[in-house]
């Protein structure tokens, strides 16, 4: 693993603030270990390169050896939705593609699909899911020898009482768990938009230091993360941060 940091900005004179990234090109078969120290692969279009790069940053996971399906979350079994699983190919690409973009007009992001058919590393697994034989949300998942990181997921925001999300993440950990697997990755978790991810069995975060199942901390944290609008409030939050952690996570410190 060779580890490398961008210095992409600073603002010195009026806040003491320096923002970098650090980032790593890692070897195949690292890919385990890598994401046991906290790494995460790097959206395929983010940089202008032909290898994929991975980067430091609060992420969560699921082990799945610890998995098991809530009570609450049994009830959107009983919603008619299905779940087809296609390792290494998904024959409905077409159809994805369509929900992809919907998805995208909805969040109000750029599409990237088009940068990321040439760029994809690893190996694929695809879960499409139907409601009344209509596609409605896939997700795009890495495969590595212990490990699943969720990549792309994306729904048609036609039916949100259906409860997408929590049905696909469900889905994949009971697949996967009885694949043998022992960690499902679930990405960034940054803002108030992520505090879904706290509310499975066997969820963790990763501090930056080690792997946490405090909750308490995780959701106070992503609370104030969606405070931050300007470089006056994350000069705030970066001292803030650490007064948080010594009041309420110390063992994210050691």
């Amino acid at each position: 693993m060779k580890i490398f940091y961008d210095h992409v900005y600073g603002n010195t004179t009026k806040y003491d603030i320096v923002y970098g990234l650090a980032l790593a090109e890692v070897d195949e078969g690292e890919e385990d270990q890598a994401l046991d120290l906290g790494w995460t692969p790097m959206d395929a279009f983010f940089y202008q390169t032909d290898k994929q790069l991975w980067i430091q940053a609060r992420t969560t996971r699921i082990d799945l050896n610890s998995y098991t399906l809530k009570k609450k979350h049994r009830q959107y079994n009983k919603k008619w939705i299905s779940g087809r699983y296609c390792p290494d190919d998904n024959p409905f690409q077409k159809e994805c593609d369509i929900i992809f973009k919907k998805y995208c007009e909805y969040k109000g992001y750029d599409d990237h699909s088009s940068e990321l058919v040439d760029k994809e590393y690893g190996n694929k697994d695809y879960f499409v899911y139907f409601h009344n034989d209509k596609i409605v949300a896939y997700t795009q998942l890495t495969r590595y020898k212990n490990s699943i990181v969720a990549g792309e997921f994306a729904w048609d925001y036609e039916t949100p009482e259906l409860s997408l999300g929590t049905v696909a993440q469900n889905f994949e950990c009971s697949l996967y768990q009885h694949l043998g697997y022992r960690y499902y990755y679930s990405s960034y978790a940054y803002e108030n938009a992520c505090e879904y991810k706290s509310h499975y069995n066997g969820f963790q975060w990763w501090t930056g230091r080690i792997w946490s199942d405090n909750k308490e901390l995780f959701r106070n944290l992503l609370d104030k993360d969606s405070k931050v609008e300007s470089l006056k409030d994350i000069y705030h939050r970066h001292k803030d941060y650490y007064k948080e952690l010594n009041k309420n996570g110390k063992e994210c410190l050691q």
